[in-house]
């Protein structure tokens, strides 16, 4: 059999943190050895285009990104507006007051994997798709990762790094596992926003709690009338308002959100479960686990994509092309980001867990408790900026 093709490093998964760290690694080592960084992916790039989830980015996400491309047509997202059903509770964060451009920013999940791609194709990265890798194995001789696809073909590399999660419950065996028993019902829509909340071109966007759980509407359009709605709900709940009609459905949806926001047009429903689930140790041997890979989070706080951005971003300071040859130290390296990760990761984690469980239930004292917190965060500008900061940058190293 013919010695397989080796590269430096090769990335299982070619979503938006796959190709990120293949694209950031490409600039870091020059157009001399990008042709020794692969990317490898089940399906192909013209499925994936075609992909139209929605995406919440950070614009801390968007400066990263920045360096590979980012869509043009994503949509800023200048305010956000928090608030509680059947509470005065309420909080409204916006981008100027922590001198930024935008809060965040949505696009398409296809929009995005479509531009990153084309970044790898001009800096040289070898990409593979469709192709499924079946087997992995760490070849004895040599002390290299053996990559073998479906088709039998196989690669090798010093370093594979694993991007490739899916959503909650396709991602395999974790270290922990946290089952919600929710589940995210998902639309596009026309709506009519109460035109106090306006102001000019900015754009806003709204997370409502619900007893039920949270509800988030996203402007998916720079006049504020197409919006992505996600609504997190129990799971037998979520069934009956895929069954609903749109009259109805959008009834319910009124009395959810109350004046702020009418729905117009109904899209297309969808929903998928929630849960969050991640690995404790994201290294074994030459292989790393970063993004969905390492860790699958609730989309309460929208952080699941930018947090595995960091992941990427500080993988890619820790590497070099001499390094990720030489065992030992890749070894170290390895160690030492697994580390370095760690204090963020716990973070966003714990706050995501807690803005669920404390924000989807009817108990009373809880209930007292988020008004509370809603309304000293509204009234504290420290306090809602570092709440807002921690969301957009996520905790230093």
């Amino acid at each position: 059999m013919a010695s397989p093709t080796h590269f430096d490093v090769a990335i299982v998964g070619a979503g938006p943190v796959g190709l990120a760290v293949a694209g950031w690694l490409a600039n870091v080592w020059g157009p001399d050895r990008a042709s020794r960084i692969a990317v490898f992916d089940a399906k192909g790039l013209e499925e994936v285009q075609k992909d139209p989830r929605i995406l919440a980015l950070s614009d801390a996400t968007r400066l990263r990104l920045s360096s590979l491309g980012f869509p043009v047509q994503a949509v800023p997202i200048h305010h956000i507006h928090v608030s509680e059903k059947n509470s005065f509770g309420q909080v409204r964060m916006s981008a100027s007051e922590l001198g930024l451009r935008a809060l965040g920013w949505t696009v398409r999940y296809g929009d995005l994997v479509h531009c990153l791609s084309e970044s790898l194709e001009r800096r040289g990265v070898s990409v593979f798709r469709p192709c499924e890798v079946r087997y992995a194995h760490r070849s004895a001789e040599e002390s290299i990762e053996i990559l073998e696809l479906a088709d039998g073909t196989e690669y090798s590399c010093c370093l594979r790094i694993d991007a490739e999660g899916g959503l909650y419950g396709e991602a395999g065996e974790r270290d922990a596992v946290v089952d919600y028993n929710q589940m995210a019902l998902v639309s596009e829509v026309e709506v009519t926003v109460d035109s106090a909340l306006l102001n000019g071109q900015d754009t806003v966007a709204f997370e409502r709690f619900t007893p039920e759980g949270p509800l988030a509407l996203l402007p998916i359009s720079p006049d504020q009338r197409r919006y992505s709605l996600v609504w997190c709900a129990p799971s037998e709940l979520t069934r009956q308002r895929l069954a609903m009609s749109d009259a109805d459905f959008a009834a319910l949806l009124r009395s959810k959100f109350g004046r702020r926001v009418r729905l117009d047009q109904l899209g297309r429903k969808g929903a998928f479960p929630l849960g969050m689930n991640w690995r404790e140790k994201l290294v074994q041997g030459r292989r790393v686990a970063i993004g969905n890979a390492a860790q699958i989070l609730h989309p309460v706080a929208g952080q699941g994509l930018n947090l595995g951005l960091r992941d990427a971003a500080q993988l890619v300071r820790a590497m070099d092309p001499d390094l990720v040859q030489d065992e030992i130290r890749l070894m170290v390296t390895l160690e030492e980001f697994e580390s370095a990760r760690k204090t963020d990761r716990q973070a966003v984690i714990r706050a995501t867990d807690w803005m669920v469980k404390g924000f989807s239930n009817q108990n009373p004292l809880l209930g007292a408790g988020r008004q509370a917190a809603l309304n000293v965060m509204e009234f504290t500008p420290v306090l809602r900026k570092q709440f807002a900061e921690l969301m957009l940058f996520g905790l230093a190293a």
